[in-house]
């Protein structure tokens, strides 16, 4: 173990993939897609980060930053820093820990641990990984009782699926039109719908998506030891 934390890797370890990895809880009442949401709230977001079950202990908190920043993935190290925003009901973590491409999903579990503490809440997850090729995975729920679950290569075979996209395209009363915009194809075959698309329409149906002027706490974290052990096979394994 080093750097008090569970990594067997050095901090200074390259990564050798990139990707992108969010989780968005919206709580009753939900504020749409035309709301003004509130500045960031910093006192929520501490107790967010440190209830999330990725997460061991918060190590140190930085200096905010925009919501709009890249993520930075250069070393192992990076893979310690987690965001959170919370804007009123919103609240969002994009934590490097959500994404996996092995037998485990965290998008998953970390959106099924959530629905159980906040049942009137929809949550939006994904995570998408790249090298060579792209692998992803998406999580949505909605307070009604539907929910989805994609993951897989693009273009594979073998890819986990749970749930129908046409009962999400009803449960959040996405239009047509909307469908059409995002290219989004309800006959498309799993292993190349446009899941990414489908997700970002039903956020934007309970909540404003853009993140300009709005800024997000910045945590350094110790992940728990099953999540080190994951991360470690994710990002920094050739």
């Amino acid at each position: 173990m080093t750097d008090d934390s569970f990594w067997s890797a050095d901090q200074d370890q390259e990564i050798v993939r990139h990707g992108e990895f969010r989780l968005t809880v919206v709580h009753a009442p939900r504020p749409g897609n035309s709301a003004s949401l509130p500045a960031h709230d910093p006192d929520r977001a501490r107790e967010f980060v440190a209830s999330f079950g990725t997460i061991d202990a918060v190590v140190e908190e930085l200096d905010p930053i925009r919501a709009t920043e890249p993520v930075p993935l250069g070393t192992r190290r990076d893979l310690d820093l987690v965001r959170v925003g919370c804007w009123g009901s919103v609240s969002e973590i994009i934590d490097p820990a959500l994404g996996h491409c092995g037998d485990s999903f965290p998008v998953l579990e970390q959106s099924e641990a959530l629905r159980e503490r906040f049942p009137d809440a929809v949550i939006v997850a994904s995570a998408t990984i790249d090298y060579n090729m792209t692998y992803g995975a998406w999580a949505i729920f909605h307070p009604d009782g539907t929910s989805l679950f994609a993951a897989g290569w693009h273009g594979e075979e073998n890819w986990d699926c749970e749930g129908d996209a046409k009962a999400v395209v009803s449960s959040f009363g996405i239009p047509g039109a909307a469908l059409v915009k995002q290219n989004v194809d309800l006959d498309d075959a799993v292993n190349v719908f446009n899941w990414g698309g489908l997700a970002q329409l039903a956020l934007a149906r309970v909540a404003p998506l853009s993140r300009e002027n709005r800024s997000m706490s910045v945590y350094r974290v110790r992940h728990t030891e099953d999540t080190t052990f994951d991360m470690e096979e994710t990002w920094l394994e050739e």
